[in-house]
């Protein structure tokens, strides 16, 4: 695969590798942030999914995550299920022909082409996995190793041929 594909799919497994590791913690560890200004576990953890889902409905129309708030203690299978059904639509949507899609927020309108919500849906998960896992190691949390979840390793479960003969 030499597109966004590749991408996208290693988003969508990384993401629900994620969250499913977040099952391990306590509802304590779910308070826990990296300084006091920081967003806590559950909160990086509703923001993957809610703007995940946002992405999702800005180029589809189609939304996945209505009346949930970043501030909510959104169940974790909710948010497992909310974000698989996000990261499908934007894969989907990343073979649809590229274009400008407009945005009315705040007063302001924002125009982006599809592929750059698409490629900033990506960039966004791993920023915000990355933080989680941060947070986590600072509170003594050693669950979440983010080489465990890199594209070497989406590369290797999904069964792709990593080598040439010849």
């Amino acid at each position: 695969m030499l597109n966004q594909e590749k991408l996208l799919l290693h988003m969508a497994w990384a993401n629900q590798y994620v969250l499913g590791k977040l099952g391990e913690l306590t509802e304590q560890d779910w308070k826990l942030q990296l300084t006091e200004d920081d967003w806590s576990i559950q909160e990086l953890a509703n923001h993957i999914v809610l703007a995940s889902g946002g992405y999702a409905k800005r180029t589809s129309g189609h939304s996945v995550s209505t009346g949930l708030e970043q501030e909510m203690a959104i169940p974790l299978e909710k948010l497992k299920e909310y974000c698989a059904a996000a990261d499908e639509i934007l894969r989907e949507q990343s073979h649809t022909s590229d274009g400008i899609i407009t945005l009315h927020h705040e007063g302001k309108t924002i125009e982006r082409s599809r592929s750059t919500i698409i490629s900033q849906s990506i960039h966004h998960a791993t920023e915000h996995r990355a933080q989680i896992s941060d947070t986590l190691k600072v509170h003594g949390i050693r669950i979440l190793d983010l080489d465990e979840i890199d594209l070497w390793a989406f590369s290797d479960i999904a069964g792709e041929i990593n080598t040439v003969d010849g």
